[in-house]
């Protein structure tokens, strides 16, 4: 486990919690920290898939690691994360 992943999930879950006026539970840590990791899951996934599909659709013969970590760079200057989301369920 790392310690700072850790820590940068429950501060958000505390965050959300606090923003929402709700109480400090165990329950509500852990039904918060999931929402966290499930959103910036599905943020992760997203912008790969969007990767996968246009290295796929490039030309490219043989995709490489290296070739869609470059692509991972790039796209978060082009899509938000509402945008990529939304692109990525339409594939």
């Amino acid at each position: 486990m790392d310690k700072n992943d850790c820590k940068k999930y429950l501060k958000r879950a505390y965050r959300k919690i606090t923003e929402n006026k709700e109480k400090l539970s165990v329950k509500n840590i852990e039904y918060y920290m999931k929402k966290v990791t499930d959103e910036q899951m599905k943020e992760y996934i997203s912008y790969s898939k969007i990767a996968m599909n246009n290295l796929a659709n490039s030309g490219n013969i043989e995709i490489t690691l290296k070739d869609l970590l470059g692509e991972i760079d790039i796209l978060p200057r082009i899509y938000t994360k509402e945008d990529a989301i939304f692109t990525a369920n339409r594939l």
